[in-house]
């Protein structure tokens, strides 16, 4: 699903090292927390997988794509293998639920009718069919990003990409969004979660990998690893 070999990015622009030497595979189905503090290199980690950045050194494959000799047309291709999911949402305030997350969909060129029959049951599935009318503004802040999260889901990506999920929502929303996640990731999904939040990571039992100084520094099992850093 995802493989770095001796990757390194150095960007040019100010010449900072965000990554050094890392190495590690992250396998289909699995649910990962990606851990560090600010600046530690975790944006550039899925900035790299998302092939929004390329390596200074070293190969990478995600999705048996390999990135280093992947031709510009293909990069749309890789990207709808992925559902991506905010900290701050990114919904259009102009649409409805219903509309925000078949956007998605036409968006890739998908039929009326196909949309029609899946957007109700994503929606079904992350507990928003009741909403499906409702625009934004009229959500808490814990339901607009179950919106982001159908909007990532709908087109049926092989991997979740959710990058601080929970930075914008309250602390039981936060949970519920793992939750969500995690159930997600039952059926099949491969899930990386990004975020800062010791205590969530602590109450749920998954892979943990530690960005630190753009080094990987623990890659444990075990979230009572991480906390002990």
């Amino acid at each position: 699903m995802i493989e770095f070999k001796n990757v390194s990015k150095v960007y040019s622009s100010n010449g900072a090292h965000a990554l050094h030497d890392v190495s590690l595979a992250i396998n289909k189905g699995e649910f990962v927390f990606i851990v560090g503090s600010s600046g530690a290199g975790k944006s550039t980690f899925l900035k790299l997988i998302m092939h929004e950045e390329e390596p200074s050194s070293g190969t990478i494959v995600v999705n048996n794509m390999h990135l280093e000799t992947l031709r510009r047309s293909r990069v749309p291709y890789l990207r709808r293998t992925m559902g991506i999911v905010f900290q701050d949402f990114r919904l259009i305030s102009k649409m409805t639920v219903y509309e925000n997350v078949a956007f998605a969909m036409r968006c890739v060129g998908k039929k009326n009718s196909t949309i029609k029959k899946r957007v109700p049951y994503i929606l079904d599935l992350v507990g928003l069919g009741d909403k499906a009318n409702d625009h934004p503004s009229e959500l808490s802040g814990g339901e607009q990003q179950r919106v982001s999260l159908a909007r990532a889901l709908v087109n049926n990506p092989a991997m979740i990409i959710a990058d601080e999920p929970t930075g914008n929502i309250d602390p039981e929303m936060s949970y519920e969004i793992i939750e969500l996640l995690s159930e997600i990731n039952k059926r099949g999904t491969t899930v990386l979660v990004v975020t800062h939040e010791h205590e969530l990571v602590k109450s749920f039992n998954k892979r943990v990998i530690n960005i630190e100084a753009g080094r990987v520094i623990s890659d444990s099992g075990s979230p009572d690893d991480y906390i002990a850093i």
